[in-house]
């Protein structure tokens, strides 16, 4: 073989591999993606110089949580492979530093994907330091976003009043016109009873989506930290997921089905003697098997997510770049330490699902 034929040859390799790592999406369907972002704006050192310059004082730090690179190349270059039409984004700083992060990876991610990503970011949730924002970035040839009383997010509050609130959006592309509400739970065990609350409220949007939002088709995604399983406690009645109150008529939980598809014992990915590498399904870093982040669809979804014929890593997944089996892996990741890879990614891995744009279908 000669040399021509070598290089050109190496050239399709190399294009066919990029290409099949790219999530599809064509003019009749949309990528959602839900990623906890680690404090996006709050460890770097350019986000804590505009904090000095604008004399934001929330969220002030120690030095050593800004030794660290810019993670904002790094999320571009790994969420540019998803074709996404929106992405949620979990934990970022709230105030300037936050909105000047997400502006720089929006910049960064229309660099790379040669796409034209707007943004914005939620009003304040949480208090003390669990205040952050919600980020929404997203493609406004594919999808247009509704205003909510003249807003482009609204909150909902829950029951317990530490607790973040959810933050809700409203979106049409083609004939799907849905909703949005974006979650974080409280994670430390200590705050079990507050997880609780949070559960419940979560109970009560998918049981009842109309009293929290105008539109039936609700899609809630986010960082729900507890999933049950290893966490179960019966003695302070910690029972994370398992307060749902589960109807298979009213919503589902693909990413959940992937592995535990009954809901009956509600086990850890790492419990099922069926999935054959837990990693796979993990949404958290390095050694852990943690799903801590997930969809749920309302009934209202079903027709534009086909729950009988979707194919996990096809229609929903999780972006795993950390493993070398991974669907989205990036060469070396899996030599870093779990805080390593925190600080140049994040401790959580993006996840998405594909929905129809063109049921055919509007509501009434």
């Amino acid at each position: 073989m000669n040399a021509k034929w070598s290089i050109l040859i190496l050239i399709l390799s190399i294009s066919f591999n990029s290409q099949a790592q790219l999530l599809v999406e064509d003019s009749c369907s949309i990528n959602i993606c839900s990623f906890n972002v680690y404090l996006l704006g709050g460890v770097d050192h350019k986000y804590k110089e505009i904090s000095i310059q604008y004399k934001d004082a929330r969220y002030v730090r120690s030095e050593s949580s800004y030794r660290t690179p810019d993670r904002i190349t790094n999320c571009a270059s790994l969420l540019s492979r998803g074709n996404f039409s929106i992405i949620v984004l979990q934990e970022v700083v709230d105030g300037v530093r936050g909105d000047s992060a997400v502006a720089d990876l929006t910049t960064s991610l229309n660099r790379i994907s040669l796409k034209g990503y707007k943004w914005f970011t939620s009003e304040r949730i949480g208090k003390g330091m669990r205040m952050e924002s919600m980020a929404f970035i997203y493609d406004s040839l594919k999808v247009d976003l509704r205003k909510i009383e003249g807003k482009n997010s609204a909150l909902i509050a829950c029951s317990e009043p530490r607790n973040r609130k959810y933050v809700q959006t409203h979106w049409l592309s083609g004939d799907f016109d849905f909703t949005l509400i974006s979650c974080h739970f409280a994670w430390n065990d200590s705050d079990y009873f507050r997880r609780q609350a949070d559960y419940k409220e979560l109970n009560a949007i998918l049981h009842q989506p109309l009293e929290y939002s105008v539109d039936p088709d609700v899609i809630v995604l986010g960082d729900f930290n507890r999933f049950g399983g290893s966490h179960f406690n019966t003695d302070r009645k910690e029972y994370g997921i398992q307060q749902i109150a589960y109807d298979f008529e009213l919503f589902r939980s693909p990413h959940i089905e992937s592995f535990d598809s009954t809901l009956v014992q509600l086990r850890e990915v790492h419990d099922n003697p069926y999935i054959e590498d837990p990693q796979l399904h993990s949404t958290t870093v390095s050694d852990n098997t943690m799903v801590y982040d997930t969809f749920w669809i309302t009934s209202d979804v079903f027709e534009e997510f086909e729950l009988e014929n979707c194919q996990w890593n096809v229609d929903y997944g999780v972006m795993v770049y950390d493993e070398p089996n991974g669907n989205f892996y990036i060469e070396d990741l899996e030599k870093l330490t779990p805080k390593e890879l925190k600080y140049k990614y994040s401790d959580h891995r993006p996840i998405w699902m594909r929905f129809s744009t063109c049921s055919g279908k509007q509501d009434q």
